[in-house]
């Protein structure tokens, strides 16, 4: 029995001499392992469908529990994210968060559109941004949204320097002050990138820093909620 899929490559592993096991995110089925015989031979024609990144439609051959890679129409291989250390990590971190935050066999449609989105604005934009907004999106869609930006306790509208509670995920005012400080900068770009109203910024209006900083305390709620780590990530905040 053979199966159809439009796929993301997600995860590659190699194995054997000339083949590599793909970590697939599909449209129809959410995430699923296959293997691909032969991709790491020089010339061979389904090399490119066994690259990070590759978005493709698969036709996997199904025996049992196994799926093998038995054909690929490349839809975009979003090269340009191969091209610059800063977009390759930011890609890799979007698929590390798709990778932990996935179920095996579990549609999620909308994570999936929003996955290639955010490549195709990572290719052309500021990565880090687009990285930021699908990972609000993503935490958001796996039952663990930030809460509001306004002070859980108090309710006052957050203003200069705030707080945040790692363990509830949720901004305190300073009066009220629970938590890690989190800088205007970081608000802002929180703001941002997380589709509140009123929250129309300009992109360059937002520092550098202060994308950084949102990166950081996203992963760090991240890894509180769900004990993995995404190296990625971690190698992204080390680039200069």
């Amino acid at each position: 029995m053979d199966e159809k899929f439009d796929a993301l490559v997600l995860r590659t592993a190699d194995y054997g001499e000339y083949d590599r096991m793909l970590t697939l995110f599909t449209l129809q089925k959410g995430k699923i392992s296959a293997a691909a015989k032969g991709v790491r031979r020089a010339g061979a024609k389904l090399r490119f469908a066994a690259q990070p990144f590759c978005f493709a439609e698969y036709v996997l051959a199904v025996r049992g529990e196994r799926r093998t890679v038995i054909s690929a129409s490349n839809t975009d291989g979003f090269y340009a994210l191969r091209e610059d250390v800063n977009k390759f990590y930011a890609a890799a971190a979007l698929c590390g968060l798709c990778d932990v935050l996935l179920f095996e066999n579990i549609v999620n449609e909308e994570l999936f559109l929003r996955a290639v989105a955010a490549l195709k604005e990572m290719c052309d934009g500021d990565e880090l941004l687009a990285l930021l907004r699908f990972f609000l999106r993503a935490l958001s869609l796996s039952g663990y949204a930030l809460a509001p930006l306004v002070c859980a306790d108090c309710g006052q509208e957050l203003a200069g320097r705030a707080y945040f509670e790692l363990s509830e995920g949720c901004f305190t005012c300073a009066d009220c002050a629970r938590g890690a400080g989190v800088s205007a900068g970081t608000l802002a770009v929180l703001r941002a990138c997380g589709e509140e109203e009123g929250a129309a910024c300009r992109e360059e209006e937002l520092t550098a820093d202060g994308k950084r900083r949102a990166l950081k305390l996203l992963y760090a709620y991240f890894r509180t909620k769900t004990d993995a780590r995404v190296a990625a990530i971690e190698e992204l905040l080390r680039l200069p």
